[in-house]
């Protein structure tokens, strides 16, 4: 995983602080905008002497970053669970899991564009940890859909491929957003829950209650 270098030793203390920091550059670079965000004003949004910020951080690069890693972060708790759990894809665990990853990123669709819109425009380091952020992301969505498959309880060809696309189509409410605007939430995730479970061969619990 990526990790941004600090001067600090104590992992609590830079946990707390770095917290800090990514609120506050979240804010600022969703109002203002990355390039015209400085670090002067992300140090007294953060509450933080601009001695103390370099402590956590080397540059405005290092924060966008966490920010990125932050919202990656948000989104594999809502459907791949805590770091340490062991989960197996199975029908009704996932369907929920797919459920609450999308509802999530409907919250943080402003957050998600403004970051690909970054990642892409930065240095290229800044790309390449973003990228190796997002393999690990994927990496751990692939182990569940694995146990899922070995138990029998879902089907796929490819299991990377897979989590891939489930990936990307969970983002639709951010990447799409100027396409679904007009469609209601409930019905763009019901569908895309549809799409990818009926790909798993695994029947949606909304349209089998549907037909009972």
């Amino acid at each position: 995983m990526v990790e941004v270098q600090s001067n600090i030793k104590n992992k609590d203390l830079i946990s707390k602080r770095r917290k800090q920091i990514i609120d506050a550059a979240s804010r600022l670079f969703f109002e203002k905008g990355f390039d015209q965000t400085t670090m002067r004003e992300i140090s007294r949004a953060s509450g933080l002497t601009m001695g103390s910020l370099y402590d956590y951080v080397r540059s405005k690069d290092d924060i966008l970053v966490l920010v990125y890693k932050d919202v990656v972060e948000r989104f594999r708790l809502s459907i791949g669970g805590d770091e340490k759990e062991t989960w197996e894809a199975n029908p009704e665990d996932l369907e929920a899991r797919l459920r609450s990853s999308m509802r999530q990123m409907y919250k943080m669709s402003k957050a998600v564009q403004l970051l690909y819109r970054e990642s892409w425009s930065k240095r290229k380091d800044v790309h390449l940890q973003m990228r190796e952020i997002d393999r690990t992301y994927v990496e751990r969505l692939t182990q569940s859909l694995l146990k899922g498959q070995q138990k029998g309880r879902i089907q796929m060809k490819n299991p990377t491929a897979t989590a891939d696309l489930i990936l990307l189509l969970t983002a639709l409410p951010a990447l799409r957003e100027w396409s679904l605007s007009n469609i209601k939430q409930d019905e763009v995730i019901d569908t895309v829950v549809h799409f990818i479970l009926r790909g798993l061969s695994i029947e949606s619990r909304s349209r089998t209650s549907q037909r009972a």
